[in-house]
């Protein structure tokens, strides 16, 4: 313990502020995991869900296969960040806007979309199946409240 009084000396004032403050986060996200783990919270609740069928799982490949996620984060996955995260589009856009989006996403953001061509596809090289399919794998992307994806801050 005196060795350890002896250390505490030593430190300057900054540094004994910079370890008090460790240790208090320290303590803090230790209380919280265990509030999380045990329940207590529910902050470690699953808020977005991926309604899934043949033809969401076949969008999710040509999302993967055209590099989507080097941009986006679909599924918890990708680039955070960088652009929007797709997860919980379903619940932010309805299936025809999404559509539309893959259609002309300029026109349907009325050119607030990197999405021309030019940094990102404008989708015009993609086959009107291929549409169809990311459009529904998008749409079953949906987010409950609570979720950071959820187009309402929760109450």
């Amino acid at each position: 313990m005196e060795r350890l009084q002896a250390a505490w000396g030593r430190l300057k004032q900054g540094e004994r502020v910079f370890f008090f403050m460790a240790g208090v986060l320290l303590v803090f996200g230790a209380v919280f995991w265990l509030l999380a783990i045990t329940h207590v919270t529910d902050v470690l609740r699953i808020r977005d869900v991926y309604e899934d069928s043949p033809q969401a799982d076949e969008g999710l490949y040509l999302v993967k296969q055209h590099g989507c996620r080097n941009c986006h984060t679909v599924l918890n996955i990708g680039e955070w960040g960088l652009a929007p995260s797709l997860d919980g589009e379903g619940t932010r856009h309805e299936y025809m806007w999404i559509r539309a989006y893959l259609e002309n996403p300029s026109r349907q953001m009325q050119g607030k979309t990197l999405h021309d061509g030019r940094y990102a596809s404008d989708f015009s090289e993609f086959a009107a199946t291929e549409k169809d399919r990311i459009a529904t794998f998008l749409f079953a992307q949906k987010s409950m409240p609570g979720s950071a994806n959820h187009p309402e801050p929760p109450k």
